[in-house]
């Protein structure tokens, strides 16, 4: 069955540069909390599927963070860890929906990415007088 893949936007650079890589015995992993609240209108009752596309160095890799269903028009709240396996450089990222149905309109209500775990801004441990 043809799917339709749906773009919510880029997540912002700096957003992306804060995660701490955590060693795996696979590799390494960067995890991002993910949520967002959808309101969507489709024609018949569709699953629909939260993904992460992202650039590991020079490659671009995919993974689901959550799945559910949309029956006409309604809200959606899709979440979950998103764990972007890494060989090299975790350097962008990406959110979209992909569906069965076409979307025949989308409104992104709120959307929320942070790092699971970020790295600590460096403090200035110098007093001033």
């Amino acid at each position: 069955m043809e799917t339709h893949n749906t773009p919510i936007g880029p997540v912002p650079a700096h957003l992306v540069r804060e995660a701490v890589a955590k060693k795996t015995g696979l590799g390494w992993v960067v995890e991002f909390n993910i949520a967002t609240w959808l309101n969507l209108s489709v024609r018949d009752e569709t699953p629909i599927i939260l993904k992460v596309t992202y650039m590991d160095g020079e490659k671009t890799r995919e993974v689901r963070v959550d799945k559910g269903k949309v029956i006409g028009g309604q809200r959606i709240l899709l979440c979950g860890i998103a764990r972007l396996g890494v060989n090299q450089k975790l350097e962008a990222m990406s959110l979209s929906v992909e569906t069965q149905e076409p979307i025949q309109s989308m409104l992104i209500e709120e959307l929320f990415v942070q790092a699971v775990e970020r790295q600590s801004a460096k403090s200035d441990t110098r007093k001033t007088r």
